[in-house]
């Protein structure tokens, strides 16, 4: 009984696990429509390793200066005014138009995207949460019967609670089973209000599941459908600048290079305190401000921190050093 015991819990905990894993990618993908930033579920493999057919991408609207070759964006399709095309700016070309191409298709997009069509740049992807939607289109009936059979199941086995399930309440005698009563009417009150809190909440975490994938614009993250390796990326990971420098220019200015995820803005540190917050995304280069705290005899370290959103962030993992100069009166000076 104790081993029964034992994977019983462990079974339940698993099945608690799944259900948490589903419902949490499910907000993910559900809750920026509140800001306006709208989910996109990707149909297509062109845009792989990096965006997988079934992932939820979620885009920000951002103004045009900020539409630079690397960024991934969602726009109206040229080729297909009725669908949405979600590419990675590859260069723009003179006219001002952005030319695309999905990362695993040989060649750019046929039609480049005007400015105007793009509807936000990606900076958010949850991985998989959208394939019942993909299903659904298509046709695959099996995965997508097997997949909502198997949440229910794991939504049923992690809501598994009773009184024959109490551990401190002790089962009866096998002698008494002969001599049992017919269940009471309360028992049988309690029994049937079980079964609907079962049923109510079986419903609603369904129905938080799809809705992650049903607000989800299904969009087009191929031009040609042409795949390539399959990879993974980790949901709305963040990474810091790389390749930072510092120039004197009439004071410290430190540049950086980035190439993640569309990001908010960016922060600059001296010695893990913000001194400089909200710079704009385009930006990869910001003076040191000059609060007259910066000493001949000290070295202070200068770092950028990227900002995906309010709790995810990412600090570079280069320095440089910035110190103040005999007559410099605290301004700080690269070393």
């Amino acid at each position: 009984m104790r081993s029964r015991r034992i994977l019983l819990v462990a079974g339940v905990a698993a099945a608690r696990a799944v259900v948490a894993l589903v419902l949490a990618l499910a907000f993910w993908a559900a809750a920026p429509v509140a800001l306006g930033w709208p989910p996109t579920t990707v149909m297509t493999a062109s845009m792989t390793p990096a965006i997988e057919v079934g992932d939820v991408v979620v885009s920000r609207p951002a103004p045009r200066e900020a539409l630079l070759p690397g960024r991934v964006v969602l726009a109206i399709d040229p080729d297909w005014t009725d669908r949405l095309r979600l590419h990675r700016v590859a260069e723009l070309d003179p006219d001002g138009g952005l030319v695309t191409k999905g990362d695993a298709n040989p060649d750019a997009d046929s039609t480049p995207l005007h400015p105007d069509a793009v509807l936000g740049i990606g900076v958010l992807r949850v991985p998989g949460i959208g394939l019942p939607i993909v299903w659904l289109r298509t046709g695959e009936v099996v995965p997508l019967a097997v997949s909502v059979a198997g949440f229910a199941l794991c939504l049923a086995v992690a809501l598994r609670r009773g009184a024959d399930d109490d551990p401190d309440e002790p089962s009866p005698p096998r002698d008494a089973a002969a001599h049992a009563q017919p269940l009471t009417r309360r028992a049988l009150r309690a029994r049937s209000s079980r079964t609907r809190r079962l049923g109510r909440a079986l419903g609603l975490a369904v129905a938080v599941a799809l809705t992650g994938a049903a607000v989800s614009t299904p969009a087009s993250a191929s031009f040609s459908g042409e795949a390539a390796a399959s990879g993974t990326v980790t949901a709305g990971r963040a990474t810091g600048p790389w390749s930072l420098g510092c120039d004197n220019d009439g004071g410290a200015v430190v540049t950086w290079a980035y190439d993640g995820w569309e990001p908010r803005s960016f922060d600059l540190l001296v010695d893990g305190r913000v001194v400089v917050d909200d710079i704009p995304p385009w930006f990869r280069a910001v003076r040191v401000p000059n609060d007259g705290s910066y000493s001949l005899f000290r070295t202070d370290t200068v770092t950028v921190r990227t900002n995906i959103g309010a709790h995810w962030s990412a600090e570079s993992s280069e320095s440089v050093p910035v110190g103040g100069v005999l007559f410099g009166f605290g301004r700080p000076f690269c070393r």
